[in-house]
């Protein structure tokens, strides 16, 4: 198997970010609640975006944003979140996070999403302990669903470590929501997080509120504010 020349020194990253948020290696991670309870001032938006484009992460002094597509499954909006987070993280500089942007450092942010989500000690740690012999369709789908990562970077971690083959590969990816049902396991993996095309969680929402109730805003330009977030469900 050859890995990446950072790819070492980036997984380290990721656990030890697992480390300090008190998260076992071998456990799954919930990305999403994760973010927004450690990294300081970040709001999260989903926007209706073209389907080649996973996400953006933009950051400020004060804030940290990140973008990701609404339209894409929960799997790869995981996927997307944890890239941004090492940008957010690691990068000293004001980021910005497009199509334009560096392919190494890109490649970087893959592998830390990659790692926190599922490193290969939890991946062989979850084979041992099941006591896996033979990476079938039953046992990909189980294991994606414990530690709740896209039906394709399972495969692609697989075939990485030389679990299965391209052959193999190829057969094993179509159909993965009829596939997932079938076996009894929702499909929330792999469809989007919420049924909106724009929705805007986090920090941003938290000021709108404080400002509110500290007298800075008044009642109808929080709930202009709320619209414009796509949070009109919380006026009241």
């Amino acid at each position: 198997m050859d890995f990446p020349d950072t790819y070492f020194e980036v997984c380290e990253k990721a656990n030890d970010c697992r480390r300090r948020w008190n998260i076992n290696e071998n456990d799954p991670i919930d990305i999403f609640s994760v973010v927004l309870n450690k990294v300081k001032n970040v709001t999260i938006i989903f926007l209706d975006m073209e389907n080649y484009i996973s996400g953006s992460s933009y950051r400020t002094k004060e804030q940290n944003i990140i973008f990701i597509n609404s339209n894409h499954p929960l799997g790869r909006q995981r996927f997307t979140l944890a890239h941004e987070l090492y940008h957010l993280l690691y990068e000293d500089k004001f980021i910005k996070c497009d199509m334009t942007s560096n392919h190494e450092i890109e490649e970087m942010a893959n592998q830390f999403a990659s790692c926190l989500l599922m490193s290969n000690g939890a991946l062989l740690n979850y084979e041992r302990e099941h006591e896996i012999k033979k990476w079938d369709l039953d046992r990909i789908i189980e294991t994606e669903q414990f530690f709740q990562i896209s039906h394709k970077a399972m495969l692609r971690r697989l075939l990485m470590l030389d679990k299965i083959t391209e052959k193999e590969y190829d057969n094993l990816l179509p159909g993965i929501i009829q596939n997932a049902r079938s076996r009894g396991y929702s499909n929330k993996l792999y469809i989007p997080y919420m049924n909106k095309e724009n929705f805007v969680m986090g920090n941003y929402i938290k000021l709108i509120n404080q400002s509110y109730e500290n007298n800075l805003i008044s009642e109808g330009k929080r709930d202009e504010l709320l619209k414009d977030s796509f949070n009109e469900d919380l006026i009241k």
